[in-house]
């Protein structure tokens, strides 16, 4: 079975009449996202695009409160997408370890309510303001490839957002220290790990988008998880002032890795 069928029966399987309504702000974390948003500490405005969107809900939420002109879903299931399209937003089913964003078939790109499908989402090389992925770069098998779709997607000065778990937070260590096991950072119980195949902190994802070509990166605090580390693990990062423990307690203390990288001017 390959990967589009194993995620497409495991969508079939989840996927529930309400999925296709308008959201209704339950899901945590597209509620941090679009606060995010909302706040003005993601840019807004324009094209977004959100890549393992699955039913839509960001980019619907983020057009009802007019923070982009057009949304584009991208995930790799199609029931999922059946259910963002409901919602008005473009869909594109793809891959993304296989095709990226560099998808010729047009059959796998749709508008909503049938309108006609902008070229540019297929053939859209820096003419998109914001990309985000959430609770998606622990999925695929090469995030640096992905990290360079998004650099040659975005315009200069567009931002990319990651949401993944933070390997690095104190208790995901403590469990390994302590218990021995390697921590679980998914709820999802239908493969093994929710079937992350990559476990990132901070470090890992600027050195990742660094090689993509982005030179500016931002840590956002997760204030509904966040939990002030115990002053044994910040020790260990031997902090010697006030902004290196500042950042100690930013690595360790979010469950969450609310991650921005923009890409130059």
């Amino acid at each position: 079975m390959d990967k589009l069928q194993l995620y497409q029966n495991i969508t079939d399987r989840k996927i529930k009449p309400e999925d296709f309504e308008p959201y209704k702000g339950t899901n945590g974390r597209v509620n941090k996202a679009l606060q995010l948003y909302k706040s003005g500490k993601l840019k807004s405005g324009g094209l977004h695009i959100d890549v393992g969107g699955a039913i839509g809900d960001l980019g619907y939420a983020l057009r009802q409160e007019k923070l982009f002109e057009k949304t584009l879903t991208v995930d790799i299931a199609a029931k999922n997408l059946e259910a963002a399209r409901a919602k008005g937003n473009y869909i594109l089913l793809c891959d993304m370890d296989r095709d990226g964003f560099n998808v010729s078939d047009p059959s796998c790109f749709a508008g909503p309510h049938d309108w006609t499908a902008d070229i540019f989402w297929l053939n859209g090389a820096s003419k998109v303001d914001a990309i985000s992925a959430l609770d998606f770069i622990e999925h695929i098998i090469d995030p640096v490839n992905f990290a360079k779709g998004c650099y040659g997607m975005l315009k200069p000065g567009g931002e990319v957002f990651i949401n993944t778990p933070n390997i690095e937070y104190f208790d995901h260590l403590r469990e390994l220290v302590m218990e021995g096991k390697f921590p679980h950072t998914s709820g999802d119980k239908e493969v093994y790990h929710g079937g992350h195949l990559a476990f990132f902190t901070y470090s890992d994802l600027r050195d990742i988008f660094s090689q993509a070509g982005f030179t500016s990166f931002e840590q956002f605090k997760d204030d509904e998880g966040y939990r002030q580390p115990p002053e044994f693990w910040i020790n260990l990062k031997t902090p010697r002032n006030q902004t290196q423990y500042m950042e100690a307690c930013m690595r360790l203390g979010n469950p969450n890795l609310l991650f921005k990288a923009t890409r130059p001017l």
